[in-house]
């Protein structure tokens, strides 16, 4: 009896060393999953420099999360300063997890249009043909569904490069918020997800760089109306 509670008692030790092991290295395990199903669904590089996770809170925190370009583009495509996740933690055990709140701060994203194809799009074809279009559960969590309640991206800024006309600029990127992604279908796989968010972003910045060309257009009709004006007036003063 004495050898079986030994026994006993060294496989508690060994349990709760490992689920000590699993929480303290919980961060690291996310960081690793996220850039390799990341890499996997855009077909580029998917970078994280830090993952902090709050069990109790039902709160992550991911920094330095950044997605390569596709081939053929230099560079990465996007770099996402902080990034705050709030999960419902009553659904983390379901199908479908409920994220109740996304918050993207920060963000830059790069954008290259050549003539009409762009980097941001091709990232996106890459996230639909990822697999076949379908997520195959490779494991027990590998087929859940999201539902993210609010997504919120702000203080965002694009560099937009054309290189055909050799132009760079950089602007804005209005604040953007969704609600009930995923909702409408009972759940969005992580590929919809990213489609569902990245549309109106690229719309967004698409929007952002078409404006600011126009002003500038239209600053330099200014410019050149009010030098043609000057120096009419120059003449008349002369004459």
């Amino acid at each position: 009896m004495k050898k079986v509670l030994i026994a006993l008692g060294v496989i508690v030790v060994i349990v709760a060393a490992g689920l000590v092991y699993v929480y303290t290295q919980l961060d690291t395990i996310v960081a690793g999953i996220i850039e390799q199903q990341g890499s996997a669904a855009t077909a580029t590089p998917v970078g994280v420099s830090g993952v902090s996770i709050d069990l109790g809170e039902a709160r992550a925190e991911i920094a330095g999360l950044t997605v390569g370009n596709p081939e053929g583009y230099g560079g990465n495509a996007m770099s996402l300063g902080r990034f705050v996740i709030r999960i419902d933690p009553a659904t983390v055990t379901d199908d479908t997890i409920v994220l109740r709140e996304v918050t993207v701060s920060g963000a830059t994203v790069n954008m290259v249009q050549r003539a009409t194809r762009n980097n941001l799009r091709e990232l996106m074809k890459n996230l639909e043909s990822a697999g076949g279009g379908e997520q195959r559960p490779a494991d027990g969590g590998a087929g859940r569904k999201l539902i993210i309640e609010r997504f919120v991206l702000e203080d965002a800024r694009a560099s937009v490069s054309l290189p055909d006309i050799q132009e760079q600029r950089s602007v804005d990127i209005p604040r953007i918020e969704l609600t009930d992604i995923g909702r409408a279908s009972g759940g969005a796989t992580g590929r919809e997800v990213a489609r569902q968010v990245l549309e109106p972003v690229i719309e967004r910045v698409l929007q952002s760089a078409a404006t600011e060309s126009l002003k500038d257009r239209a600053k330099d009709k200014v410019d050149q109306f009010r030098e043609g004006l000057m120096n009419g007036l120059g003449g008349d003063e002369s004459g």
